[in-house]
């Protein structure tokens, strides 16, 4: 079974964010626990570890792994979605 890796942006950013008492601040520590998790795969794609699959589309975001050491750090990121193909 084929796995592949997967960043879905809407329900990230947007669909986690609190409709009925949304404030700027709400958003803002809502972008910063997202970036967090984010900021690992970066690191990991400027070691040349994975990259982002050219698609034409952020959404989803596509990731490949180049390392397959750094399979278990991919996938057990709280933003990476894994599909079953």
């Amino acid at each position: 079974m084929l796995k592949t890796y997967v960043i879905w942006w809407h329900s990230k950013f947007i669909d986690e964010i609190n409709r009925d008492i949304t404030t700027i601040k709400a958003i803002i520590e809502n972008t910063k626990k997202t970036l967090e998790p984010l900021e690992k795969l970066k690191q990991l794609e400027e070691k040349g570890k994975i990259k982002v699959k050219p698609t034409g589309s952020l959404n989803p975001l596509y990731i490949e792994i180049n390392d397959p050491a750094v399979e278990p750090d991919v996938a057990n990121n709280p933003l990476v979605e894994t599909l079953y193909e």
